[in-house]
């Protein structure tokens, strides 16, 4: 987010990037982890819904962390939704659906934005008064930023470091306790900041394997949403 206000040539614009921004994180963070636990209590597990992640309030979502590599880098986590796979009715399946919960809802919304940011763009300005303009301009940025958040969430879930989903996702196909497992438990935070620190090296920023992969990913997805949306004539 602190990149985006920077490009912007005055208060108001800052303020209308800014609120965008924010908007965009609210809608990608809250509906991934509420997916998260709607989707373990289909599978017999309670846990979120009894600990009061179930609901819209960002707050019970936060990670200070999470956040500010969102604000701060572009793509981030949000507090990770308590889940019991001990109650699950079918462990690997309730594991594997869990996992993928968040990140598919972040896909969707990403997909079904999509057509909305190409029919904003196409709207014919002339003779719109400049209030209507400046809505149509922050809506315009609010999906902008919701596309790229959602598949920059999504990509980055699917990273295997623990806690993250990716992580869950494999532990529902090999032993939990193996040595790989183990070493991922254990050195996945410092795995996480060395990934982080290197976009600030600027030597090796230009090289960046995180980098390099949730932009892979935005650039695929969208080419991919593009292609089917064009069907349509969107």
């Amino acid at each position: 987010m602190i990149q985006v206000i920077q490009l912007a040539d005055s208060l108001g614009e800052a303020i209308l990037l800014g609120t965008a921004f924010l908007a965009a994180i609210y809608i990608a963070i809250v509906c991934h982890e509420v997916a998260h636990g709607y989707v373990a209590l289909l599978n017999g597990d309670d846990t979120a819904k009894y600990m009061g992640r179930l609901t819209a309030n960002p707050v019970k979502h936060f990670n200070a962390v999470g956040f500010l590599m969102l604000v701060f880098v572009g793509f981030g986590f949000a507090k990770p939704v308590p889940i019991d796979p001990s109650k699950f009715r079918n462990f690997k399946k309730g594991l594997i659906w869990v996992s993928l919960a968040g990140v598919l809802t972040n896909l969707v919304i990403a997909f079904i934005l999509f057509p909305f940011q190409n029919l904003v763009s196409s709207v014919n300005l002339y003779g719109i008064s400049a209030f209507w303009v400046g809505v149509l301009e922050w809506v315009y940025y609010f999906l902008y930023f919701a596309i790229m958040i959602n598949i920059n969430l999504a990509a980055f879930n699917l990273l295997p470091i623990a806690p993250l989903d990716g992580f869950n996702l494999i532990s529902a196909f090999v032993n939990p306790q193996n040595q790989f497992m183990t070493f991922l438990r254990r050195y996945s935070i410092m795995i996480l900041l060395i990934l982080v620190m290197w976009e600030y090296i600027p030597i090796l920023d230009t090289f960046s394997p995180l980098s390099l992969y949730i932009g892979y990913c935005n650039i695929g997805l969208r080419w991919v949403f593009g292609q089917f949306w064009g069907l349509f004539g969107l």
